[in-house]
């Protein structure tokens, strides 16, 4: 990363150059004092990342970031707030920042901040070339099928998703028909976090999913929508609020799009608990058939040699003709009820190797 560039924007002279000490050896770094040192050198290069002040003497954090979105100049911002709460936070959000740290923070606490934006910055510059391609193919893919026809079209596709990912690669497919730019959120024995392309989402809308998915079905705020469902969320990051009849349109539409995400994630759970179960039980029934078969030999072996040795005995016993005939036919009886022990041992695995079968079938 020592080729990434780093403004830290604050008043605090002290601060400026603690930060600085901090970070330079990972990262070229740039202190400004000021809004007015901030835009004279915005003139002449831009950073990769801003650490920025939302409170500064001349002007505010926010105001900058607005200034930066008019000029359609990407940067990367991490604010830093005295001020803590969900407003500052959405604020924040609103002017597209990446991340948010409040004050006091610990230093490291700090360090891993700019570690993790860095990180995401990479990331998205990465992901440049082949978010462009996917554009591309989703535009020319697009039909002239209507935006219903398209959610039709997704609760097909979510018949055939077993697993979250493939669930969710089937929403931004939707929600690229529909060109709305998403995240999503999906809550089951741990928290996901999907973007499309496989990409990662920013600190800060992890952060703002995890603090909206108690607000409502539908939560607008600025031209953010935030869908909930109890197992799902999803953000919407360019809602049309200026087009009043497809705005009302949309949100109909995902109200009914977060029901069906909702439906396939708690599906998914059940199908994966079930086949856990088909696996357990045919494991069983495996054990179950050893352990007979491995009787029946025992028992079958046991038998013949306890017979081999009373028919080798008779002369040693010094026996009769009538006793010798007596015991040769207690025997022959008593291994004619073997051997049906035996068939039923034999229909008894039969029945359970047809019963592995029928499992084996089932589990999907």
């Amino acid at each position: 990363m020592n080729n990434m560039e780093i403004w830290v924007v604050d008043d605090d002279r002290d601060y400026c150059e603690l930060i600085v000490e901090m970070l330079q050896d990972e990262f070229k770094v740039s202190p400004f004092y000021g809004a007015t040192e901030f835009r004279s050198a915005l003139r002449e290069k831009t950073p990769d990342l801003l650490l920025m002040d939302i409170n500064l003497p001349d002007t505010d954090g926010i105001t900058l970031c607005r200034e930066l979105q008019e000029t359609n100049q990407e940067i990367a911002v991490l604010f830093v707030s005295g001020m803590n709460t969900l407003e500052e936070r959405l604020k924040a959000y609103e002017v597209n920042a990446v991340d948010f740290i409040a004050k006091p923070f610990e230093l490291k606490e700090l360090l891993a901040k700019v570690h993790s934006v860095a990180h995401y910055v990479m990331k998205q510059r990465e992901l440049i070339q082949a978010e462009s391609v996917s554009r591309n193919m989703a535009f020319q893919s697009m039909t002239e099928s209507s935006q219903y026809g398209c959610v039709l079209q997704f609760f097909r596709q979510c018949f055939l998703c077993n697993d979250h990912q493939t669930l969710a690669d089937a929403f931004f497919e939707l929600m690229q028909q529909l060109n709305l730019n998403t995240c999503l959120e999906i809550r089951g024995e741990s928290v996901e976090y999907f973007a499309p392309s496989h990409a990662a989402i920013s600190p800060i809308e992890a952060n703002i999913l995890e603090l909206l998915d108690k607000h409502g079905r539908l939560y607008d705020f600025g031209c953010r929508t935030i869908c909930n469902d109890k197992h799902v969320s999803f953000l919407i990051k360019n809602m049309p609020i200026n087009d009043e009849v497809l705005y009302g349109r949309l949100r109909d539409i995902i109200a009914v799009v977060v029901e069906g995400l909702e439906a396939r994630v708690l599906d998914i759970s059940r199908q994966q608990t079930l086949t856990q179960v088909f696996v357990d039980i045919e494991t069983l029934i495996g054990d179950i058939n050893l352990a007979t078969r491995e009787h029946d030999e025992k028992f079958s072996a046991a038998l013949i040699n306890m017979t081999t040795e009373i028919r080798g005995s008779f002369h040693v016993l010094d026996m009769t003709i009538e006793q010798e005939d007596y015991f040769t036919a207690l025997i022959e009886r008593n291994l004619k009820e073997v051997k049906s022990a035996s068939q039923a041992f034999i229909r008894l695995q039969s029945a359970l190797a047809k019963v592995m079968d029928v499992l084996g079938a089932s589990v999907p």
